[in-house]
């Protein structure tokens, strides 16, 4: 009665002070009336990128549709068109895209993307290997084919990061499974997965004209079913590490990784287990973000059943996810739940980290996992989490997967886009299934919005480099998305809550070249631009 009261209270509170705390589906309404056919057992994909094809200002979306269409959604002043054909990216027919990331890789100051897709499929795939959309000027992609660099695998995620610090962005790539098979006991039940898996990828960038691959020389080929990563700095050193799920790795003894980046020297050192990392886990999905404001990256990892939320200390990874109750082991009962992405940003702009977590069954031998199975959302109050999925109008009920966030409407708060696979219980309820556009209707606090760009040595995105807002007492630590959740990216913009604020006390960066700067007094409602070396730049967003 007590904790029921409590949570009352916490939600009534934010109503009070905010108004209207919702999310609206607006996915149909705002043009994305795209329904791919099929289910999730044709290894429909999931990821969705956010990108600025055209420099407009106003963040693009890409949507993976895995043996089906991929579909390029052109955002004009919060209408979403279809620029696939427009764009050029009618050459990415055929492909079976599962994921997919945007840098600047050639450092022209236009986006390109790379497609991670499943060209093995168990016997069934594309036959294609990885590709790079290269943007020209903003008008068209030109698709580069990877074949010259690595063979065609089953690719389920990529993320971006400059790990020699040579100014041009490196890309690593999760290669999934070859086969798969069923362990059985003495009685033929199947109890378990008998998984064959594919190495991982590393490609170094050349001077934003071509991609060597290295995985094996700097130690990160891995080879444990790789379903996604994420290059980050975990340690706070000046360099990117990389964390690496890892699928079914109950069954194959391939936990999660943690990859320990050794610059000046070419490798990476597996410190996994000194750090707290080593999980066997159907690992699904990284989310990053610094929940309790100590100015470093914490992380949330998903999976079938038991998600963590490992708080960093100074490196080590400790798990607070069941002390927080955002574990989300199971849904009924000792039924599982399946999470794929989770996400940290700001719902109302007051200065602190939420926590949204996309949901939904999937086809599975073992363990035994439930059908209905919402998305949901937690309100951070001061470190502590409250789940508000259903006030807030996020508790869907389909099967989705990758998700982002981004301001597609130029409102002065954060909405979400999450993606959908097609189930056949759901078909049969006649429940449109397609990807969903949550608009966030809320009464947004005052905030203030960053995009770093890169020079003199520093990669165009500055992936790698760390932002410390600093208003009195609190610090909270961002990256620029390289890559996160399932398969996807969000918002290249950090945005940060100021509350009843005008004014950002206090901004520091830290540079991939070991410098910093520092700004103050930075006004509230305003994107600004940071090019290293120079003054911020208020920027028009509309």
């Amino acid at each position: 009665m007590i904790r029921f009261s409590l949570v009352f209270f916490c939600i009534n509170a934010l109503f009070q002070a905010h108004g209207q705390v919702h999310f609206t589906e607006v996915s149909s309404e705002k043009g994305m009336n795209y329904l791919y056919p099929g289910n999730d057992f044709q290894m429909a994909g999931g990821g969705v990128m956010v990108i600025d094809v055209n420099n407009d200002g106003w963040e693009d979306l890409f949507q993976a549709g895995g043996v089906f269409d991929s579909k390029l959604w052109i955002n004009k002043g919060g209408f979403f068109i279809d620029g696939t054909a427009d764009f050029g990216l009618n050459a990415l027919s055929g492909y079976f895209i599962q994921g997919a990331v945007a840098a600047d890789y050639n450092n022209d100051g236009y986006r390109d993307f790379i497609v991670a897709n499943y060209g093995v499929g168990m016997g069934r795939g594309d036959k294609h290997a990885p590709a790079i959309m290269k943007n020209i000027k903003g008008e068209s992609f030109e698709l580069i084919s990877l074949e010259k660099v690595i063979a065609p695998g089953n690719f389920s995620s990529a993320c971006w990061g400059d790990i020699n610090k040579d100014g041009f962005s490196d890309v690593y790539i999760t290669n999934y499974v070859a086969s798969m098979g069923g362990i059985t006991d003495s009685n033929g039940v199947v109890i378990g997965y008998d998984a064959k898996c594919l190495e991982n990828k590393l490609l170094l960038n050349k001077d934003g004209k071509s991609f060597v691959e290295c995985a094996n020389e700097y130690g990160i080929s891995d080879g444990g079913c790789g379903l996604s990563a994420s290059f980050t700095d975990v340690d706070h050193d000046g360099d990117q590490d990389l964390l690496l799920l890892n699928d079914f790795g109950e069954w194959t003894g391939e936990g999660n990784k943690y990859f320990r980046n050794e610059f000046p020297e070419p490798i990476f050192s597996d410190a996994t287990r000194e750090n707290g990392f080593e999980n066997f886990m159907y690992g699904m999905g990284i989310g990053q973000g610094d929940y309790d404001e100590d100015a470093d990256l914490d992380f949330y990892v998903t999976n079938i059943g038991r998600n963590y939320l490992y708080q960093n200390d100074k490196g080590k990874l400790v798990d607070q996810a069941r002390a927080l109750k955002v574990d989300l082991t199971y849904e009924k009962d000792s039924i599982r739940g399946t999470s794929w992405s989770g996400i940290f940003f700001d719902l109302e702009f007051d200065g602190d980290l939420d926590l949204y977590v996309t949901k939904g069954n999937v086809a599975t031998l073992v363990p035994k996992t439930v059908i209905r199975d919402p998305n949901k959302f937690f309100l951070n109050d001061q470190g502590h989490f409250t789940e508000i999925s259903a006030e807030v109008g996020l508790n869907d009920i389909l099967s989705h997967r990758g998700a982002a966030v981004f301001d597609f409407d130029h409102d002065g708060d954060l909405d979400i886009v999450s993606s959908v696979v097609k189930l056949p219980w759901a078909a049969f309820a006649k429940i449109e299934q397609k990807i969903k556009l949550f608009r966030n209707d809320t009464k947004a606090l005052h905030w203030i919005g960053i995009i770093l760009e890169g020079d003199d040595g520093v990669n165009q995105d500055c992936f790698g480099c760390q932002v410390v807002f600093k208003q009195h007492s609190r610090n909270l630590m961002k990256e620029v998305d390289a890559g996160s959740g399932q398969a996807s990216q969000s918002t290249a913009v950090l945005y940060y809550g100021l509350d009843q604020e005008n004014y950002l006390e206090e901004l520091e960066i830290f540079w991939t070249d070991g410098t910093s700067s520092k700004f103050s007094n930075l006004k509230s409602g305003q994107v600004y631009r940071m090019i290293k070396g120079k003054n911020p730049v208020p920027i028009k967003m509309n």
